[in-house]
């Protein structure tokens, strides 16, 4: 009979320090559960535009020879990046005889005079990004 009663004794320790440590748990987890609502976390995240760049024509149609101004805004390029005026030519890209520099606003104005007739597609380039192409229709 002895060693049952022990046995029964030891049981009755081991589900109590059980008992003990599932309430440990239970009370650590209701202060941390209390103090969750309490606590903010902030992430901060920092990211880069992406270089982009844009064109605008003051003119749709324009006569050979006449000026056509170029102007746009530029996204994540640096100040006096170069900005080249291409021109479409059979199918290629080709550099047209025209640059300017971004300014401190993050913009640019170029103008180009073509003497082809016909429609003349351009664009404007970085080392970082290239603009749509804009239309222009050369006539005599």
């Amino acid at each position: 009979m002895r060693t049952r009663s022990l046995v029964v004794r030891r049981s009755a320790a081991v589900v109590a320090g059980i008992a003990l440590a599932a309430g440990g748990v239970g009370i650590a987890g209701a202060l941390q559960a209390s103090a969750a609502p309490n606590q903010t976390t902030t992430v901060s995240t920092t990211v880069a535009a992406k270089p982009a760049i844009t064109i605008k024509s003051d003119k749709a149609t324009a006569k050979a020879w006449a000026k056509v101004s170029f102007t746009g805004k530029t996204t994540a390029i640096a100040k006096g990046s170069v900005v080249q005026v291409q021109r479409l030519q059979a199918g290629k890209w080709v550099n047209f005889p025209a640059t300017t520099k971004v300014t401190g606003k993050s913009t640019y104005s170029v103008w180009v005079q073509s003497g082809r007739v016909g429609v003349n597609k351009f664009r404007v380039v970085t080392a970082k990004a290239t603009s749509a192409a804009v239309s222009v229709n050369i006539t005599k």
